[in-house]
């Protein structure tokens, strides 16, 4: 009854106050409601800046690039005479052996060569045995004229006409054998023409590629015409990668390569560099601005085992090299090493991250660091350990669970 009594007494004061007096008493009681609300039950503000946390884990130094799938040995077959091609004997895919023969080349104008080569050798032949016989003849009248002038039976001046005549016969002998040797070259050289107008395989392997078709007239010069391309084995072939100056100083004989195809879009692949070489290539580039940078690239040959048939010559591979491979090291985000505060003003030489601990204002710590990941970089020196957190960008929006710890920028109340 006195609580009622009490409420009672309290309404029919306030209905007894002027208006002005209630329009202000209800304005004092809002305002308290608004602060109360504001001082107890306001949402923290947000952090300054979103972190990372400083973790220990596994980290690999991969580089990457691209190239062609290609045998390891290819040979060209070409024409080593002119003439029209009569017959071709393989296509595209076409598995020959050694000594297959595989083209002929009209050999109606070679034959003839060979024929009359083979008939100025048998004349060559003929003269150099007339040579012989006078020589010889030539040989034995100079002794017998030597002998008789001895004897004082001729005069000096006999002797001297068949010392002469041997001499020219001698010369003539000499020049007969000369003749049918180059003769003999000539017909050599035919005959090598003429075998030559059969195109036979100079290994075991398959056809690659056929640039030539019958009835195509075919030129030999300062230059082989090529009419097939021949693969050695297609079991063993390999990728010739393009790799950048920056990375190929990583690159060692034996490391593991894995390599995708479009061809295979769900399945991963693997080979084994074989070679780094040294010749490079080198290319420049423009920029809109107008500036222009070189590019120097090197190439890396990596094996692949082809022995289910699956890769085709010319296939172009995306290929990942495992340089290095790291276990439980500390590691920090890419995204800490390249962030700076925007209050920041000052150049820095070194390389560091910005730390952030509970009571201290955000600060700088240098850092060296190892394998550059394609998400983290390791840290291999510098005052950081497991469990502290760095600073990755600045954060404008609300606070995220990680980033309750947070202390506020310096000057500033939280």
């Amino acid at each position: 009854m006195k609580k009622e009594n009490w409420l009672k007494r309290m309404w029919k004061k306030l209905k007894a106050l002027a208006w002005w007096k209630k329009a202000l008493l209800v304005v004092l009681v809002l305002a308290a409601a608004y602060f109360v609300k504001a001082y107890f039950f306001a949402a923290p503000p947000a952090p300054l800046y979103k972190t990372a946390a400083v973790k220990k884990g596994d980290i690999e130094d991969l580089v990457e690039a691209s190239g062609p799938i290609n045998p390891v040995n290819t040979t060209t077959v070409g024409a080593l005479v002119s003439g029209e091609i009569l017959q071709i004997l393989v296509d595209y895919n076409t598995q020959v052996k050694k000594g297959d023969l595989m083209a002929v080349i009209d050999p109606t104008q070679i034959q003839a060569d060979y024929d009359q080569a083979l008939a100025s050798l048998s004349s060559a032949k003929e003269s150099l045995e007339a040579a012989k016989i006078s020589y010889n003849l030539a040989k034995l009248n100079r002794s017998r004229y030597q002998e008789l002038y001895a004897k004082e039976y001729v005069s000096k001046s006999s002797l001297e006409e068949y010392e002469l005549a041997y001499v020219n016969a001698k010369s003539s002998l000499n020049s007969a054998e000369s003749a049918v040797i180059q003769a003999q070259a000539r017909v050599d050289s035919a005959k090598k023409d003429l075998d030559n107008t059969k195109i036979v395989s100079p290994i075991d392997g398959v056809v690659l590629t056929k640039i030539v078709s019958e009835g195509q007239s075919l030129t030999s010069g300062y230059s082989t015409p090529e009419m097939f391309t021949l693969a050695q084995d297609l079991t063993k072939m390999q990728i010739e990668a393009k790799v950048s100056e920056a990375d190929v100083v990583k690159i060692k004989e034996g490391q593991t390569a894995d390599f995708t195809l479009d061809g295979y879009p769900d399945e991963k692949f693997q080979g084994t560099v074989r070679q780094v070489r040294t010749n490079y290539s080198a290319s420049s580039s423009s920029s809109s601005s107008g500036s222009s940078s070189s590019n120097t690239t090197y190439t890396v040959v990596i094996d692949v085992d082809n022995s289910s048939g699956k890769f085709m010559p010319g296939m172009t591979a995306t290929i990942t090299i495992r340089t290095q491979d790291k276990k439980d090291v500390l590691l920090v985000p890419n995204e800490a090493l390249r962030f700076a505060p925007a209050s920041n003003t000052q150049k820095y030489t070194s390389t560091g991250v910005w730390l952030v601990e509970p009571g201290r204002p955000l600060h700088r710590v240098d850092v060296s660091i190892g394998i550059i990941g394609s998400s983290d970089t390791e840290i291999v020196k510098g005052e950081l350990k497991e469990g502290d957190r760095v600073a990755v960008k600045e954060n404008s929006g609300a606070s995220s669970a990680e980033d309750s710890m947070r202390p506020p920028r310096p000057g500033r109340r939280r």
